[in-house]
């Protein structure tokens, strides 16, 4: 890997955080070549330290490109879907298994419920009972593989109305119990294409609320489709069984399109004080954006930037109601940025300058637990758009950042 490139790009992405957006730059920040290894944020009320205690190599492959990586956390062990192989190429969803916290892995038989489709992709949902909900990424009415695309992609061919999701219901052990259909009642138009993305939230009346994807009007160019992303909120009061649409971020403002690909990828949280944060991705390159419910999901803001550019946000509420989003950006074909951004009172109103902990190949897809009171990052560093061997990479992995957040009253 040229690491000329990589300060470079540590640099610029440091100088972008520290100077843009009005937001203030961190107290102190101690760095390597690939991203930070310390950091101290502070607001009037708090000060946070942020340290990288370590990475861990939990896959990597000598000849496979690995990829989008999730992570699914049952009763005595955890479930990493992830892909092989290049984005736009013949790509593979496999799933691995981990009995002693991660510490060693294998992979899933080819019949398990949890190699079928399951991915970082889709909505899941951890419920109150114990089980755990994921709903498909694609529509049951719509093609599904690269094969049934064709040439001209999911976007042109996968347009379907009144779609419906398949949906499973895992046992705390991770064992299937239940397989069912679920339809978004009251969508205001008739034919689009749907993915899934994002968690399944259950509020405190029992009733479950999340966020689709859709595109109404895909366009074909001379390079491929073009972008507009719209997401929708909906929420089921029959524990899945049905959702009813709520409220749809229209990808335009003020009659220019917002970021480059629309609003798309959403995860959602509900707060320490009460309110549930919806974030969006935009674009590669773009700012991620950001809708606040303070009403229990009836009636939501209008989306605005959080100034920071980032893809596949993933939200979570630490210990001490510190509010973390884990991303990544990039341009295709050069080094990826994945970093988290940390919310110090827990509102999302106010995000810190990103704690950037990898500056290098991979495919910026991110997720994140909380074990042991330290939040685990699971991203990928691989040759994920360029050939294996450009990065001189010793193989491809799939890692996880492990990160010590600490939050102490100020003076």
């Amino acid at each position: 890997m040229d690491l000329k490139n990589t300060r470079r790009m540590l640099c610029l992405c440091v100088f972008v955080a520290c100077g843009c957006h009005g937001v203030r730059q961190p107290m102190a920040a101690k760095s390597t070549v690939m991203g930070l290894q310390e950091a101290v944020y502070a607001n009037e009320d708090h000060i946070l330290e942020v340290r990288l205690e370590r990475m861990d190599v939990l896959l990597k492959s000598a000849d496979e490109v690995l990829n989008f990586p999730g992570m699914i956390e049952f009763e005595g062990k955890l479930v990493l879907p992830y892909g092989r192989g290049r984005h736009g190429g013949k790509e593979g969803r496999p799933a691995a298994v981990s009995t002693d916290g991660g510490k060693t892995w294998r992979d899933l038989p080819a019949d398990s419920p949890l190699t079928d489709n399951v991915q970082n992709s889709g909505i899941y949902g951890y419920l109150r009972d114990g089980t755990t909900l994921y709903v498909d990424v694609f529509p049951k009415e719509a093609p599904s593989t690269p094969e049934e695309w064709g040439e001209q992609g999911y976007y042109a061919v996968g347009r379907v109305e009144n779609p419906s999701w398949r949906v499973r219901r895992f046992s705390k052990q991770g064992e299937l119990v239940e397989t069912f259909t679920t339809r978004v009642e009251g969508l205001p138009w008739k034919l689009a294409t749907y993915e899934n993305y994002g968690t399944i939230l259950e509020l405190a009346d029992g009733d479950l609320l999340t966020a689709f994807q859709c595109h109404l009007e895909p366009r074909i160019n001379g390079s491929g489709p073009t972008f507009a992303f719209r997401t929708f909120i909906a929420r089921s009061r029959d524990g899945g069984k049905t959702f009813r649409h709520v409220r749809t971020f229209e990808p335009i403002r003020n009659g220019e399109k917002i970021g480059s690909q629309g609003l798309c990828e959403p995860d959602m949280a509900v707060l320490p004080n009460g309110d549930i944060l919806c974030v969006l991705r935009t674009g590669g390159d773009t700012p991620m954006y950001q809708s606040r419910s303070r009403d229990g999901g009836k009636t939501w803001s209008l989306p605005e930037s959080t100034g920071w550019p980032g893809v596949k946000p993933r939200l979570r509420v630490l210990p001490g109601g510190v509010l973390a989003c884990s991303a990544g950006r990039g341009v295709y074909g050069h080094p990826q940025v994945t970093h988290v951004l940390f919310s110090i009172d827990g509102t999302g109103e106010v995000w810190e300058p990103p704690f950037i902990f990898h500056a290098g190949p991979g495919c910026s897809y991110t997720w994140n637990i909380e074990r042991d009171g330290k939040l685990h990052v699971i991203y990928s560093h691989s040759a994920f758009t360029e050939p294996l061997g450009t990065y001189g990479l010793p193989y491809q992995a799939i890692k996880w950042a492990v990160l010590s957040v600490e939050k102490e009253p100020r003076g």
